[in-house]
């Protein structure tokens, strides 16, 4: 990632410009990689808590029912990880309904500046404190141990990695020891206006095919009544991952990013005693992308 490549980025956007569009075509790419979504999502923080603000109804109604799904899928004791959580505004309402207590909510988005601005607004609307734990990170390469998360959830977190979607569905699939409860757009529900924008977009499609592809069972696909976009209807999937002989840790334990090499706290740092590498924690926020590891082998 460039300084002009942000700067060139923060222009379009504030021009009102598709950033993402303008990216693809800079870099070359007919998909929409990790860098593009983190700067696109990055220059827009703070924008969804507004979105929610100027119709909170609208966003409560939306959290409301994906809250009813959800909760029937958790169970009091149970690790929760939203994948693509942005200004964990959905999250924040959705959890307010949840009436089950918790022992570990992981809130992950590749956007530092998101979760930053989140926390604050989680903080200003949460009914109950919570153990929340915001998290950067890339959903290709999650930061946690294989079988340490009971249930992942997330709402239109995968939907800009269409050319992804394997990639994506294969690391959630290595970190959840239950189910997966996804509200993603659904291209096989959406109108011919609505599946030519996916595609200009290079949405995901085709969740439930590429599910029994890796060996998962998809339980249930309900679509959701209280959407934003008549283009882009969500619909919840509710997924098993496949059967594996991986032991499920009771604990949700951070790790190198992708990997089982497991991470320690080291001031303001994450510690990989194995590899060297330490990660930076931000404003409590701790940074466990790849591209941020930093090479420290005298701290081993």
């Amino acid at each position: 990632m460039k300084f002009i490549d942000i700067l060139e980025a923060k222009s379009i956007y504030q021009k009102g410009e598709n950033v993402t569009q303008y990216l693809r075509t800079k870099f070359g790419r007919e998909d929409n990689t990790s860098q593009i979504i983190e700067i696109a999502y990055d220059l827009q923080a703070g924008s969804y808590i507004d979105g929610v603000k100027s119709n909170r109804d609208k966003a409560e109604r939306y959290a409301a029912e994906l809250s009813e799904i959800l909760t029937k899928h958790l169970e009091s004791g149970d690790s929760l990880l939203d994948v693509g959580t942005g200004e964990i505004t959905t999250l924040t309402l959705v959890l307010n309904e949840v009436g089950i207590e918790l022992s570990n909510i992981l809130a992950l988005d590749i956007s530092w500046s998101r979760l930053s601005v989140g926390m604050n607004f989680h903080r200003e609307n949460r009914k109950i404190k919570l153990p929340i734990k915001p998290i950067v990170a890339d959903i290709k390469e999650i930061p946690l141990h294989e079988k340490c998360v009971d249930v992942v959830t997330s709402s239109h977190a995968l939907e800009p990695n269409g050319k992804s979607l394997e990639t994506l569905l294969l690391e959630l699939f290595r970190v959840t020891k239950k189910k997966l409860v996804l509200f993603e757009p659904s291209y096989e529900l959406n109108s011919e206006e609505g599946k030519v924008r996916m595609d200009r977009l290079g949405y995901i499609k085709d969740i439930e095919g590429m599910v029994s592809k890796l060996g998962g069972k998809v339980l249930d696909v309900i679509p959701i009544q209280n959407i934003g976009n008549p283009l882009n209807p969500t619909a919840c999937y509710i997924i098993e991952p496949p059967i594996q002989s991986a032991k499920h840790l009771d604990a949700v334990t951070f790790c190198v990013p992708g990997t089982n090499f497991k991470l320690e706290a080291d001031g303001q740092y994450l510690l990989s005693k194995d590899t060297g590498f330490v990660f930076p924690i931000l404003d409590e926020i701790a940074v466990l992308k790849t591209t941020s590891a930093i090479l420290a082998t005298s701290k081993c």
